[in-house]
């Protein structure tokens, strides 16, 4: 464990740099550059795409934060402040995270007419690596911890071996991550791959939840895992009507954005 990697010297005293703040960041950054490329192919304004995916985090951090304090909400109960000091404990949710994140792009997406679901699939693959990114960064702060366990590959935290669940998380989002580029080649329905990815991360989740050491809540499942087994029923959900919302006869096909043409140097997207 290394929660603090380094130490910023300021005329207020030293400010930590936390290794999973350090993580999230290389996170968005991944992220970003892979929505940027996949979304050049598609014509998309490279400004435009880096503004929406900037809102979008910023969005989804808020989310993120509400969700955890949501779940918490005991823990916050006493000193409501706490719930704004994410450099203190970084408690953020995956799920509060999307809803906030989606909630932003549908905001910014409808000024453009930009579908939602067309966002969501250029978004998913790099959420997936953003994702295994991030659990790095879970490990060395000591977030998503496993269970005690005396395996060849277990990791010290809180002073005895345990199961390295972070990694098994980032194995897992690498994973769907090359599957979200396999199944992106084939014609489909707007807003399938990211279900897709909605679904594999759920699935996942749920089976190295087993390794965590988290509570059970309900009929021996974690929190965690609860959630997970919902948002993985409403993934397969939309990916079935996606399926029969396609004519008979006619192959699915992936539809972006009206194309706009890319401005030249100096003209669009401020971050472009």
């Amino acid at each position: 464990m290394r929660p603090v990697l380094f130490q910023i010297p300021t005329p207020f005293g030293t400010f930590p740099v936390s290794s999973f703040g350090i993580f999230l960041l290389l996170a968005f950054i991944a992220a970003i550059l892979e929505t940027r490329a996949r979304t050049r192919r598609l014509g998309w304004d490279p400004g435009e795409v880096v503004d929406l995916s900037l809102y979008a985090i910023i969005g989804g951090i808020v989310g993120a934060r509400i969700g955890y304090v949501l779940v918490n909400l005991k823990d916050f109960a006493a000193a409501p402040i706490r719930g704004l000091m994410i450099w203190v404990d970084a408690g953020l949710t995956f799920y509060g995270a999307l809803i906030g994140g989606a909630l932003v792009a549908w905001a910014y997406g409808r000024r453009r007419n930009w579908p939602l679901a067309q966002i969501a699939d250029a978004a998913a693959p790099g959420l997936a690596l953003g994702y295994a990114i991030a659990m790095i960064g879970a490990l060395l702060y000591g977030l998503n911890y496993g269970r005690p366990a005396h395996v060849p590959w277990s990791v010290m935290l809180f002073g005895e071996p345990r199961h390295p669940t972070q990694l098994y998380l980032t194995i897992a989002a690498l994973a769907v991550y090359v599957i979200l580029l396999v199944v992106d080649r084939i014609p489909r329905p707007a807003g399938r791959l990211f279900w897709l990815f909605v679904l594999l991360m759920a699935v996942a989740r749920v089976v190295i939840d087993v390794f965590m050491d988290s509570p059970h809540v309900l009929d021996g499942l974690t929190l965690a895992q609860v959630a997970n087994f919902v948002a993985g029923v409403v993934a397969a959900v939309m990916i079935f009507m996606g399926s029969r919302s396609v004519p008979e006869g006619h192959p699915a096909t992936v539809s972006g954005p009206p194309v706009e043409p890319v401005a030249p140097p100096g003209v669009g997207g401020s971050n472009g």
